[in-house]
């Protein structure tokens, strides 16, 4: 939940969200003073509410307030089609399907044809406007080291950092010779740092110094603090930005002496009861949906209908994973390895549930008997476990939360079809280890559901 609290681009997000509602209300206020039936004030306004959540909702579920696609006039104009054609499909649906008081759908029809033209103009006043240096954060970056460009890139590259700027580096003590790094330009060295906060609006420091000989300005950051500009480690900037743990380099200590990892029994029972509760009435609701795979399996494909293989559970115990099979019978006939993005070893079926995630509702059973949660990191299997520990090693941390049939890696990231992709598969595991909560295993239960909806899987 830190990510959406905590982001620099949350203001901007929140604004979009402010605006949005504005149009809203005023699009119902100009269809009142408009409406040729008498409306009781209490009805009307009450369906208002309504209709205001439901956009709002249909608005977060076609990602227009994803932090990339705020500033984006395609995405935003994508974001805005894909709610028209929910809004549509939900007016015809209310129109044939439920039985409304009269003037009800005509009503909605004309609030949804003023907001839909206000919601666009507002949303170009809102990229005007956030585009202009009062509404940016200004950041800088000191010392140049991997997680300092690490900042630069999440900042600069995926506008994945609306309403953030940054303005460059501060060169580290001795190394007054840079002109940029890696293309960013240096404004400075640490030396000069109060000549440089004088001279230019700075709103946020990043300290990313590893060079432990060089000169520290410590007192200038000092300073800094008490005239209101946040200074914030490299690590943890990375991590509020992108949501994922900086796992290059990454010092023990840094999550020794972090707030994560905490237990809480009273949370873990409610998560327990849950996961009871979900995945029994998950069983029952996808009873039908398993026949229907099952007969499709069957006539794509000779072999099993399910397919079994041991993953790695919480603490490192292994366990039996149940899926729907999507692969060919001989698909690890050369021993285990990597799903790729199009890999010839899943089959016509195979490819339609894993698109839908359908594949992975059996796994309904492994969360019912307690070897799974709802929520959490994707189990792995015992083959690939020793190779990715060796290759990173706080891969190992992930096992410290029980698996998940959905997790913040997974909907953030999706597959893996590369040992190269794991590390930042890792960070974003680690994250969710670090700051699990109800809320958050919430908001993924949200992203899940759109992924699924939306058939955005592999």
């Amino acid at each position: 939940m830190n990510y959406y609290v905590r982001h620099p681009s949350s203001p901007v997000a929140v604004a979009a969200i402010a605006l949005d509602v504005v149009a809203y209300f005023s699009a119902a206020a100009i269809a009142w003073s408009m409406a040729g039936h008498a409306w009781d004030p209490l009805l009307y306004w009450g369906l208002a509410l309504v209709g205001g959540g439901a956009c709002t909702f249909a608005l977060t579920l076609c990602d227009a307030y994803r932090p990339e696609n705020l500033l984006s006039a395609e995405s935003t104009l994508r974001a805005l089609l894909s709610t028209m054609g929910i809004a549509f499909v939900a007016a015809v649906v209310l129109h044939f399907g439920v039985v409304t008081p009269p003037g009800v759908v005509p009503t909605l029809a004309a609030v949804a044809s003023i907001y839909f033209p206000l919601l666009a103009l507002g949303r170009l006043l809102f990229r005007l406007l956030a585009h202009l240096p009062a509404f940016r954060t200004r950041v800088l970056v000191l010392g140049r080291s991997d997680v300092g460009l690490a900042v630069a890139e999440a900042i600069t590259h995926g506008r994945s950092c609306p309403g953030v700027e940054l303005l460059g580096f501060v060169a580290d003590d001795g190394e007054d010779d840079w002109v940029t790094v890696e293309g960013y330009p240096v404004v400075g060295t640490a030396h000069q740092l109060e000549k440089i906060l004088e001279e230019t609006r700075v709103d946020a420091i990043v300290v990313a110094s590893t060079d432990r000989d060089s000169y520290f300005p410590a007192e200038q950051l000092l300073q800094a603090k008490f005239r209101g500009i946040q200074v914030e480690s490299g690590v943890s900037f990375f991590e509020r930005i992108t949501g994922r743990v900086f796992v290059r380099r990454l010092r023990p200590s840094y999550l020794i002496f972090d707030e994560g990892f905490r237990t809480n029994r009273l949370g873990d029972a409610v998560r327990r009861m849950l996961d009871v509760a979900i995945s029994g009435v998950g069983l029952l609701c996808a009873m039908p949906v398993i026949a229907l795979a099952a007969l499709a399996i069957r006539l794509d494909s000779k072999g099993p209908i399910f397919f079994r293989q041991e993953r790695v559970g919480l603490h490192g115990r292994p366990f039996q994973l149940v899926k729907l099979r999507t692969m060919a019978t001989d698909a690890e006939k050369h021993g285990p390895a990597f799903t790729a993005a199009k890999d010839p070893r899943i089959t016509r079926v195979g490819r339609f549930l894993r698109r839908t995630r359908l594949d992975e509702v059996p796994q309904f059973w492994n969360i019912l008997v307690g070897d799974m949660s709802v929520v959490g990191p994707r189990p792995e299997r015992p083959e690939f476990m020793d190779l990715l520990n060796s290759r990173y090693p706080l891969f190992g941390l992930r096992v410290a939360r029980k698996p998940g049939l959905t997790g913040w890696a997974q909907v953030r990231h999706g597959y893996v079809n590369e040992i190269e992709e794991f590390e930042s598969k890792l960070g974003l595991d680690l994250y969710y280890v670090m700051n699990r909560s109800l809320l958050l295993d919430l908001i993924i239960l949200f992203h899940t559901v759109k992924t699924v909806v939306l058939f955005r899987g592999l």
